[in-house]
């Protein structure tokens, strides 16, 4: 294999590379978007409108289910630092 035909394989590889790593980018986006609307509307209910909501809030105490919001609203901040990076590179 000749010069020419070992970097356009590597290009080529490079490029798929690519484009897979920008199909899992936007599918963590829409996750994330996902997320965030959850934890939006847990938030926003404060009757707990879903079963998940109410078994935490049987389960929690209110400082409880407040910590474990917070660090849900933590870790929304984090996933998105790290999205912007990936956008960016």
């Amino acid at each position: 294999m000749d010069t020419i035909e070992h970097f356009d394989k590597l290009l080529t590889e490079l490029l798929q590379r690519h484009a897979d790593d920008q199909k899992k980018i936007a599918q963590l986006v829409a996750e994330n978007k996902d997320l965030k609307a959850l934890h939006w509307t847990s938030n926003k209910d404060t009757n707990g409108s879903t079963e998940i909501d109410k078994n935490l809030k049987k389960t929690l105490t209110s400082d409880g289910f407040t910590e474990l919001s917070r660090q849900i609203s933590t870790y929304i901040r984090e996933i998105d630092r790290c999205l912007t990076y990936f956008e960016q590179i």
